[in-house]
């Protein structure tokens, strides 16, 4: 409520007087519980009633002065009038200090809500921000359980694959070769073999070379170990020739015992079929 709508509707008189409506006396009295100017308007009404008190003071006494009875009628006629006037001021004024001091109390109270309000938002939000985080750090530690592992099966993978590269490069390092020639005569004692080779303890691996024939029409070959008794020791198929005139096979040291062995070599033609190429009779020694 502006002070320009107070003045021009006397507000202040009629609140004294009872003489606003609801709204209008609930507008006024929050707007002159922050309002300086408006309280002191209505503390004046303190000194209007020490004003009536020492009016009437006077008047009494000069009822004594006048003796005649119309004088001392007409000044108790004006006493009683101005006490009369002065009656609805004496009452409104306390009123009015009560309603502003429930007024103070209320906002106060209003205040103490919304500071509790604020309290407990605070709280809930850092519940939920607690929450939130116990939540996070059980996502990071199965996240960080989980490429524990992986990083652990890397590890032993890689470990893996250094140690067979390791076998491999060692393998290859120690291991000897040995050339075969072509069993020219099938008629030849297979147990008194022309070649002949000395196959180390410590070598886990042989390399066997064996000298072929160029032919257009081989597709692939099959390879096949036996003892000069006739009982395979070791096969493969699908070979394919290092070089033009040689095909070169890698073999467990394992396979061979001192004695006479023989390689049978078979060609794939187009046909899809098998058929002799050449054969390899070796005398192995262990040594």
């Amino acid at each position: 409520m502006e002070h320009s709508y107070i003045e021009e509707h006397n507000i202040n008189s009629r609140y004294l007087f009872g003489d606003l409506s609801l709204e209008e006396r609930m507008r006024f009295e929050e707007h002159f519980i922050d309002c300086r100017y408006c309280l002191d308007r209505l503390k004046a009404v303190e000194g209007l009633r020490a004003g009536l008190r020492t009016v009437a003071a006077e008047e009494a006494s000069r009822s004594r002065a006048y003796a005649q009875v119309g004088l001392l009628a007409r000044i108790a006629r004006l006493r009683r009038t101005a006490l009369l006037a002065g009656v609805p001021l004496l009452v409104a004024l306390p009123a009015a200090f009560l309603i502003w001091e429930w007024s103070i109390a209320r906002r106060d109270l209003a205040r103490s809500e919304q500071t509790s309000s604020e309290w407990r938002r605070k709280y809930e939000e850092r519940e939920q921000a607690a929450r939130n985080l116990a939540t996070e750090i059980r996502e990071s530690s199965a996240q960080r359980d989980q490429l524990a592992a992986l990083l652990a099966r890397e590890r032993e993978e890689r470990a893996r694959l250094t140690d067979q590269l390791n076998k491999a490069a060692g393998t290859e390092a120690v291991a000897p070769i040995f050339a075969l020639n072509v069993t020219r005569d099938a008629a030849q004692d297979s147990s008194q073999p022309v070649d002949q080779i000395t196959i180390p303890r410590s070598s886990e691996f042989i390399i066997l070379s064996l000298e072929l024939e160029s032919d257009p029409d081989i597709q692939s070959y099959r390879a096949t170990l036996s003892t000069a008794g006739g009982r395979s020791v070791w096969s493969k198929s699908n070979l394919k020739p290092s070089a033009e005139d040689a095909l070169a096979l890698s073999l467990k040291s394992s396979f061979f015992k001192p004695g006479a062995y023989r390689f049978t070599l078979e060609g794939l033609t187009a046909g899809g079929r098998y058929a002799p190429v050449a054969q390899f009779n070796f005398r192995a020694i262990i040594q």
